[in-house]
């Protein structure tokens, strides 16, 4: 059995060290903790004194933590089938998550997201170029300064169609959410349709979705139950760009450090 350890810990350190080097090509030293690339790559590596358990942590870090980001999505079915099955416009997506300061004692990080169509876009139109003038706009708009969206429990909808656009957002009250809707649809320069926003409400929406939702018993112990509709500041993280043929998506602007070359750096 021992023999077996030490022949999977070489292994990771001669092909699983290999393939992390070449993830993280963009950051050239092995002990770089000034960045945030440069910690995950030196937590990623695997060392002559790792123990079994630091190994297996490290392979998490690597492939779930880190690779995952940038892996092949998964729809249930293979990209490319779900892609024929349905042909659609470049997708821009937008990540939100509240700072880790901020979060309630025995919940996760609440997250968001939003996401648009670029409809006069095809696969075959969409250049690079503009592409980063779309990162650039993102970079303006939500990266510097990082900008806040302030979700609650109140649902509002903005749909155009033909624009691209059919935005479910969460929101405290209807001036945050019109103050989202003109930020995202600045990027692509598009003027709000204010006839276009609606409010989605519960009849009674604190006992729908309670503040604290309370405790259930799951096995015989007290578990907190699951929030619904939190209400939190979520913070921009990062943008991808999803094109259809292209196996991953580009990555427009990032705040983590997670991605390798995004098309515009902070």
């Amino acid at each position: 059995m021992s023999n077996d350890v030490e022949l999977l810990q070489n292994f990771f350190r001669l092909q699983v060290n290999k393939e992390v080097r070449k993830f993280f090509k963009d950051v050239t030293a092995d002990d770089d903790l000034t960045t945030p690339r440069g910690l995950a790559k030196n937590l990623c590596l695997h060392k002559d004194v790792d123990t079994s358990e630091l190994s297996i942590m490290r392979l998490f870090a690597y492939y779930i933590i880190c690779g995952a980001f940038e892996g092949r999505p998964v729809y249930g079915i293979p990209t490319t089938s779900f892609q024929e099955q349905r042909k659609f416009k470049p997708q821009v997506q937008l990540y939100f998550q509240e700072d880790l300061g901020d979060v309630d004692a025995g919940y996760s990080p609440v997250t968001g997201e939003i996401s648009f169509r670029l409809m006069n876009q095809e696969t075959t139109t969409l250049s690079k170029a503009e592409a980063t003038s779309y990162a650039n706009k993102i970079k303006t708009a939500f990266a510097k300064p990082s900008f806040v969206w302030k979700k609650g429990k109140e649902l509002y909808s903005y749909t155009d169609w033909a624009k691209g656009y059919q935005l479910q957002l969460l929101c405290r009250n209807e001036s945050e959410a019109r103050r989202v809707v003109e930020q995202v649809l600045d990027i692509q320069s598009h003027s709000p349709e204010w006839k276009r926003l609606r409010k989605n409400e519960a009849v009674d929406s604190a006992a729908t979705y309670p503040t604290i939702p309370g405790n259930q018993t799951i096995l015989g112990k007290s578990q907190k139950k699951p929030r619904q509709r939190p209400i939190a500041d979520v913070r921009f993280q990062y943008a991808l760009l999803h094109v259809h043929g292209l196996p991953r998506a580009i990555t427009l602007v990032d705040r983590t450090g997670t991605f390798a070359n995004p098309l515009v750096t902070l």
